[in-house]
Order: C-alpha cells, then sequence, then structure tokens
C-alpha cells in the first residue's frame, strides 16, 4: 500500500467525525432561548402516570385531579350568594381552620400570592355579605400545607422554578405556591417552553398569553364573561388589585393573581370544577357557581370577581 494513500486515509479518518459532529454544535449553538427566562428546575425524577394515549389537556386535567386527591380532595364552594367555604375533605391531622358565622365580616380568601417574595398584609374586610351559615376557612398556619405531607407535596411545586423553601415559609403569604403549582402541572403534562413557561407568580403566564409572547402557545387570553371548558385556566386578580377590570393593567411578576384548572364543567347545575393550588392552604376543587349564561364573570361572586380565562388551545 502506498504511503499517499496511508496519508489520505489517516486524514480521512480524522476528518470524518468533525464533519459529522459540526452540524450538531452548530444546531446546539443555535438553540432558541425561552421567550421569557427560566428558572433552572431542580433535578426532579418524578413521573406522574397519565392514561396511555392521553391528550396534552387529558394529561393536565388527569394531574391536576392526582394532586388534588393526594392533598385529602379538600373541596371550595363559591356560591352566587358571595359565599366562598371550605365544604369537606383534606387531610385528618391537619391544623383546624376558623368557621365564620353571620356575625363576623367576610375576609378575603388568604391563598392569595403577593407577586414578590414579601409576605403578604392581614387579610382585610371586604364589604361582601356575611355568610349565612358557619363557613371555614384557613387562615395561614392551619390547613393541609401545616402538615409534614403538605410540606413534602408543595416543596416539590417550587421545585420547578428551582426554589426550596422551608416547611415554615410555606405557610407564609410569601411563599404562596399557587403560580408553581399550575407551573408544575404543565411540565408533567409535557409543555415545552415555546407552549408555556413556568413562573413563581401567575401574572407571570398570564400576561405571556396576553402578549403572544410563545411560538406555539398553549393558552390564549379572553376576557370575562365567558364559558369555561374543561383545560382552561380561570384566572382571578387578588389583593389590592382585586377589583382590576382591563387584564392590561397586568404586569408580569407583580400583580398579585390567582389561576385554576378547569377540570370540569355541569352546565345543568350552573357550576364549574377547577383545581388550584395554595386554596385555603392546599390543593383544593373549587366548585363555582356560573351565571345563568353558564358564563364565569367577576361579578356574580364578589369574593371571586374572575377577570380572565386562558383559553386551552391544546387537543
Amino acid at each position: 500500500m502506498s504511503r499517499p494513500f496511508l496519508r489520505n486515509s489517516l486524514a480521512l479518518r480524522i476528518a470524518l467525525p468533525i464533519v459529522l459532529i459540526a452540524p450538531v454544535l452548530w444546531f446546539a449553538g443555535c438553540a432558541t432561548p425561552p421567550a421569557r427566562p427560566q428558572a433552572e428546575p431542580l433535578p426532579d425524577n418524578e413521573v406522574v402516570q397519565t392514561r396511555p394515549g392521553a391528550t396534552p389537556r387529558e394529561k393536565m386535567i388527569e394531574i391536576a385531579l392526582a394532586e388534588w386527591d393526594r392533598w385529602g380532595r379538600q373541596v371550595v364552594r363559591v356560591g352566587r350568594d358571595d359565599t366562598y367555604c371550605v365544604a369537606g375533605g383534606g387531610f385528618p391531622d391537619q391544623p383546624q381552620g376558623r368557621w365564620l358565622t353571620a356575625d363576623d365580616p367576610t375576609p378575603a380568601p388568604s391563598d392569595e400570592e403577593s407577586g414578590t417574595d414579601m409576605p403578604l398584609p392581614k387579610a382585610v374586610a371586604t364589604p361582601a355579605v356575611p355568610p349565612p351559615a358557619p363557613c371555614l376557612r384557613y387562615p395561614d398556619g392551619t390547613g393541609g400545607e401545616s402538615t409534614a405531607r403538605g410540606c413534602m407535596l408543595a416543596k416539590r411545586y417550587w421545585g420547578i422554578v428551582g426554589k426550596t423553601p422551608t416547611c415554615q415559609q410555606l405557610t407564609t403569604g410569601g411563599w404562596a405556591w399557587s403560580a408553581v403549582f399550575i407551573s408544575w402541572i404543565m411540565r408533567k403534562a409535557g409543555l415545552q417552553n415555546d407552549q408555556f413557561l413556568t413562573g413563581a407568580t401567575h401574572a407571570e403566564y398570564v400576561t405571556d398569553a396576553r402578549d403572544h409572547l410563545l411560538k406555539h402557545p398553549a393558552f390564549v387570553l379572553e376576557r370575562t364573561p365567558a364559558v369555561p371548558r374543561p383545560g382552561d385556566l380561570i384566572c382571578t386578580a387578588r389583593g389590592a388589585d382585586r377589583f382590576m377590570t382591563d387584564p392590561a393593567e397586568i404586569q408580569a411578576g407583580r400583580t398579585p393573581m390567582h389561576c385554576d384548572l378547569v377540570v370540569e364543567v355541569d352546565p345543568m347545575r350552573h357550576e364549574v370544577k377547577s383545581i388550584g393550588g395554595n386554596v385555603q392552604q392546599s390543593a383544593s376543587m373549587s366548585i363555582t357557581e356560573l351565571n345563568d349564561a353558564n358564563q364565569l364573570d367577576p361579578y356574580t361572586n364578589s369574593v371571586m370577581q374572575w377577570l380572565v380565562i386562558l383559553r386551552n388551545q391544546l387537543p
């Protein structure tokens, strides 16, 4: 065998891997960054079981229902008469809540998020009609999240944005976990960065939908009144912004909000069932009475003034 042939063969063996690897490196270097910065999630090997062949929308609902079951299936009723009461469920060993009577002012629900890591001020009385019958609520420091099991469950959700709060922090308004609960569900359902971006506040992904930030968005924003559908996210402003009427005023990371995932709509009973995190200190199912047109709106219940629906675009 001639020396030129050996030299050419050696050069080919060296050059061929470089030729094959170069396109891979080029594509990796050109990977599109998320439309909004994303926190690095903590390592998580948990696999959430869903039905084989379930669509992304169905996976969201199944995962939310499974988490609700793990938290003891707590139910909150949101009535047309301005009531907002825990109707049952929860852990058997969770610290007892407070029973409101007709003589008590109706406080705002204490499961709101502040939009920052600062603690919320104490809930203030609202002009809502006092409950006609004893009404159970869970203020901070009580309910499911105050148990060892609840702490373990809630910590999983914070891991999606790379944070590890203590059990004591989880019982304070500054570490409300409702937004990371939704973010965790979306990632476990398989949604990618071009469909949904995680966040520690609801206002981040609400403004993503409002501003058409994503290339293949899983949700688009629709103002209420509107008819909710399974798989939608229903959202309200909270705290000092609870009377907000224009979604254009929502500020990412600053406006305190709450969102639930719709799991069922019953038009015959004029009800929507939705699951949310940090609702009365648990992952709760809220059963909300709709208006006569089966719409969710900002005024049928003055406690939960639903501002927008994030309409699910996935199958």
